[in-house]
């Protein structure tokens, strides 16, 4: 098996959204993770039989889907009063609830 440390700055990427983009490529490699000081590592383990241009390939892909996943948790936290006024707007307008 075949090696690769991959690293996000902890003030830059949370480790959830590297965890959701880990996940993603759970059948192309798996994954060892660490924090050390202010980074997480990441350890990608590839089967032996996987090429050095599929490594780079996951790796970058990897890179940009840990980009993808944390620019989705900022957008839901900042969207979220706006989908709880939508959601109660909403439910307002039903029967659910008996006043």
């Amino acid at each position: 098996m075949e090696g690769v440390v991959v690293q996000f700055d902890l003030g830059v990427f949370s480790v959830e959204a590297v965890k959701k983009a880990a996940y993603k490529y759970i059948n192309k490699f798996s994954t060892d993770f660490a924090l050390q000081g202010q980074s997480i590592v990441c350890s990608l383990i590839f089967t032996q039989n996987t090429s050095q241009d599929s490594i780079q390939f996951y790796i970058d892909d990897f890179r940009k889907e840990v980009l993808d996943q944390d620019l989705r948790e900022k957008i839901k936290k900042e969207s979220e009063p706006l989908r709880n006024l939508i959601l109660a707007h909403a439910f307002s307008k039903t029967t659910l609830v008996e006043q």
